[in-house]
């Protein structure tokens, strides 16, 4: 066995929890004897789980600039997490507040290098098109409507700076390459998530756990490695 796949198993072991924990919340949460505050407990512990990944790699990993940054918005998602699945409007509200300060955390973890405008203009196009459908969905719903503008920017813009090193960039890495299907999965998850709220039902609501999951792993493994490639540059 290389020392490749010595390091996947690695990693794979330190997500153990995680993995295990999504697999909990599938089998648990959409029993229809599990109380809500179980389904809101069960929604939010894989993200704490990433944080608890997160803190096990060392104390070296305190010293980098990402790590407080991916915690701050892995924190925020989770109490989103709680929010949202409590469902009524107003928490629904709160849910929304907490994942736009999660997105303005990756931003300031993605950063602004490279800038890649050209990436920035093909993800404004995409987030045009998703205000234009979801307008007609919030046309009664003005309130909504303003906060729907003001998400969507902050998620459009955090996918910008996610897929800035990869998209229409031939200096990509798998590194970087995580952080961009991270970023879009986090969009995709989120699209559906409001066009099953304010537009028509989304049957397979699995489709949009699974997709969060997987986005919220795929970028934390994102930070996660830059942290360790930096490490071994320096040495």
């Amino acid at each position: 066995m290389n020392s490749a796949t010595l390091m996947v198993l690695k990693e794979l072991f330190k997500l153990a929890p995680f993995l295990l924990s999504v697999g909990i919340y599938f089998v648990l949460a959409p029993q229809s004897t599990c109380p809500i505050w179980m389904r809101a407990f069960l929604k939010c512990l894989p993200i704490l789980f990433l944080c608890m990944y997160i803190l096990t790699l060392g104390v070296n990993v305190h010293m980098h600039s990402k790590t407080p940054k991916l915690l701050a918005g892995l924190l925020f998602s989770a109490a989103g997490d709680v929010f949202r699945t409590l469902s009524t409007q107003l928490y629904h509200i709160h849910g929304n507040s907490l994942f736009g300060l999660a997105h303005i955390c990756y931003i300031w973890m993605f950063g602004l290098k490279p800038l890649n405008l050209l990436a920035g203009l093909f993800l404004v196009i995409i987030g045009t098109v998703y205000l234009l459908f979801l307008s007609r969905c919030l046309r009664d719903q003005k309130p909504f409507q303003w906060a729907a503008y003001i998400y969507i920017s902050l998620i459009g813009a955090m996918a910008w700076r996610a897929s800035a090193g990869t998209l229409f960039n031939r200096n990509w890495s798998w590194v970087k390459l995580f952080a961009t299907i991270g970023g879009m999965l986090l969009v995709v998850s989120d699209f559906t998530s409001a066009v099953s709220a304010f537009c028509f039902p989304v049957y397979n609501s699995g489709m949009i756990t699974a997709t969060y999951y997987i986005a919220q792993m795929l970028i934390t493994l994102s930070a996660v490695n830059t942290r360790n490639t930096i490490v071994r540059n320096r040495k």
